[in-house]
């Protein structure tokens, strides 16, 4: 075959793929989109993305199905969707300790990369941690908690939702900050962290706003928020800022994320349906009650890439120091 004659083989190729394309995007969605969540129900977050689905699904004109599917710090999740077709019509939530946490953690294994690996749609919400300590700990504020995990190294306890979340980050942040060393205890999930803080068997955790009703009832202590600023819903609370914990900032932000492959358009359709429902004045209300607030710098597919790029610069160092690993 002559040169001349490939080159026309290829442009009518790539038209043709182009009118393809475009046909599937105009005519997208037509059918059930599957919206694979990757931990179990009846948390804060479940129930948050089941408002931002539901609303979604009403600028899409078609009905976007939640799935559960809990396992090994969202990997499974993850990996349903990595595999699957990338025609838009299956989705995952994810959360910065996928994306960023675990590929930090074991390279080896979980060493993943936006537009690589994955698509991030955009970057929805996000929420502070709230550091909280037990009714039996021996000391009342932060002040109080950086002088007893200097003067006591290696005895302050503070238990995790497990290794490789975003608490177990939160709290390397917190003890690489603070110059304390820290025993972190990972628990398998939240709500085991949070029995064993209730029982004494560990000084405090990292958790989401959820643990308020715990600290105005007295079973525990409210320490401090890890996010830039207050959180409304616990605003006596100081950040770790504030307190004196330099550099101590970490919140954990959630978003959407396709197979790599999916086009443009669709991507695009998705952003907008999203971004309308995060639009909603009743929904971002109840996030707001909920400890949620919208995260403004992640709000487009390009936006999330470089969030997600910068934090895997910014958490590098911490993770290597607190020799981070899921054991």
């Amino acid at each position: 075959m002559k040169i001349q004659q490939m080159i026309k083989a290829l442009c009518a190729l790539c038209l043709g793929l182009w009118v393809a394309s475009s046909a599937f995007a105009q005519s997208y969605p037509n059918r059930p989109i599957r919206i694979i969540y990757p931990f179990a129900a009846g948390s804060g977050a479940d129930t948050a993305w089941r408002l931002l689905a539901q609303e979604a699904s009403k600028r899409l004109e078609q009905p976007l199905v939640f799935i559960n599917q809990p396992g090994a710090n969202g990997r499974l999740a993850l990996d349903t969707v990595r595999r699957s077709e990338p025609n838009g019509y299956t989705l995952g939530i994810f959360t910065n300790g996928m994306l960023v946490v675990s590929p930090l953690i074991d390279p080896k294994n979980f060493g993943i990369e936006p537009g690589r690996d994955y698509v991030p749609v955009m970057v929805a919400i996000d929420t502070p941690l709230v550091v909280v300590a037990t009714a039996k700990a021996p000391f009342n504020d932060l002040a109080g908690m950086v002088a007893y995990g200097r003067s006591n190294p290696g005895k302050l306890k503070i238990g995790s939702a497990g290794s490789g979340s975003g608490s177990h980050l939160g709290i390397a942040m917190f003890g690489n900050k603070a110059g304390i060393d820290v025993v972190h205890v990972p628990y398998k999930g939240s709500g085991p962290a949070l029995a064993a803080l209730l029982a004494g068997d560990i000084d405090a955790v990292f958790s989401d706003v959820g643990i308020k009703t715990y600290i105005e009832s007295g079973r525990a202590k409210g320490i401090a928020v890890s996010g830039t600023q207050r959180s409304t819903e616990i605003p006596n609370l100081p950040t770790l800022v504030e307190g004196g914990v330099t550099g101590a900032v970490y919140t954990t932000w959630m978003g959407v994320l396709v197979p790599t492959g999916t086009p443009q358009a669709v991507i695009q359709s998705l952003s907008r349906a999203f971004a309308g429902a995060l639009a909603n004045p009743e929904v971002r209300a109840k996030l707001q009650s909920a400890g949620w607030s919208l995260k403004a710098d992640g709000g487009s597919s390009e936006q999330a890439v470089q969030l997600i790029k910068r934090n895997l610069e910014i958490y590098r160092p911490i993770v290597e120091a607190a020799r981070m690993s899921f054991d």
